[in-house]
């Protein structure tokens, strides 16, 4: 036979034996089972869900997040006074409420390698007096899957890697960001700036600032506006909500105390250390609100490092 005749047959044979290989990995896997496509794995509505729990194995430290939901607001079991994304935990019940399997496998699927013993995922859901729970195993990579289960003796699922992603949140994740103060830029007519020993104070007159000791000097007003900018657009990362006490934080002495006066409000923000777990952050205190400790970004300080 002509070599260049034999070249495409070759090619065909190879292609015949991937798929063949491919075929049997889905067979040994239980991937020969009837297709589920659209078949929900969840038998209540994700608006009904009362309480969510999950437990995230798949990093290094396994985490466990439990919600619960009352008269429409979502609260963390564990530290219930902690603001939460209310969006986002809605959108974990719901999709996972709205779940489905991609296909049921068969009996003969080999359950014992499909990483069940030690689950990646476990998902709890109750709606009043109904309860469902999900376990995930391991991964299937050939058809990009994860293996998963409702009881320990009932049938396989496969469910698209997709639907799982990103449904474990951490606690982090969950939190809402709070704003500092509901003042803006054009509202501030007064701002105190203190760090160290030193203490400048600030007068807005028709958008023009002034330094209130010397209003003759010559002031870089972009810097001024920054520094009052600065608070009025703040947003937390964190909220302590038992905090203990103020020597813990650095707010015993601050290292900087900023105070906005507004025509009918004011706002008095004390920044303490770098928080030692996180050099990203720092703590706040905001006053009028002695009984938390804010986190914020720490070059929210650099706005105030000015001459």
């Amino acid at each position: 036979m002509n070599k260049k005749k034999m070249i495409p047959l070759l090619a065909l044979a190879a292609v015949v034996v991937v798929l063949a290989a491919a075929l049997l990995l889905l067979q040994n896997t239980g991937d020969s089972g009837k297709a589920a496509a659209g078949v929900p794995l969840c038998d209540f509505d994700g608006a009904a869900v009362t309480t969510l729990r999950y437990r995230d194995a798949s990093g290094e430290e396994p985490e466990e997040v439990s919600l619960t939901h009352t008269d429409g607001t979502w609260t963390l079991d564990s530290d219930p006074e902690l603001p939460i994304d209310q969006s986002k935990a809605e959108a974990i019940a719901e999709n996972l409420a709205g779940l489905t399997a991609v296909r049921e496998l068969g009996e003969d699927a080999d359950v014992d390698s499909m990483g069940f013993e030690e689950p990646t995922y476990e998902f709890e859901l109750t709606a009043g007096e109904d309860s469902w729970n999900l376990t995930v195993g391991g991964k299937n990579a050939m058809t990009n899957t994860w293996y998963v289960r409702k009881s320990e003796e009932g049938p396989v699922y496969t469910v698209s890697l997709s639907d799982l992603s990103g449904l474990c949140k951490t606690t982090r994740q969950l939190y809402a960001a709070q704003e500092i103060t509901d003042l803006t830029v054009e509202d501030v007519t007064v701002m105190t700036v203190k760090v160290g020993k030193d203490t400048l104070r600030f007068e807005q007159q028709d958008g023009t600032w002034v330094l209130t000791d010397d209003p003759g000097y010559t002031l870089d007003q972009s810097a001024v506006k920054k520094m009052a900018s600065t608070i009025c657009d703040l947003t937390t990362r964190w909220t302590v909500t038992r905090p203990g006490e103020d020597t813990d934080y650095g707010l015993d002495a601050p290292n900087a105390i900023v105070t906005l006066v507004g025509p009918t409000d004011s706002v008095q923000c004390f920044f303490g250390n770098v928080d030692p777990g996180d050099d990203s952050l720092c703590y706040l205190r905001v006053s009028g609100q002695q009984d938390v400790v804010y986190e914020v970004d720490v070059e929210t300080l650099s706005a105030f490092a000015c001459d």
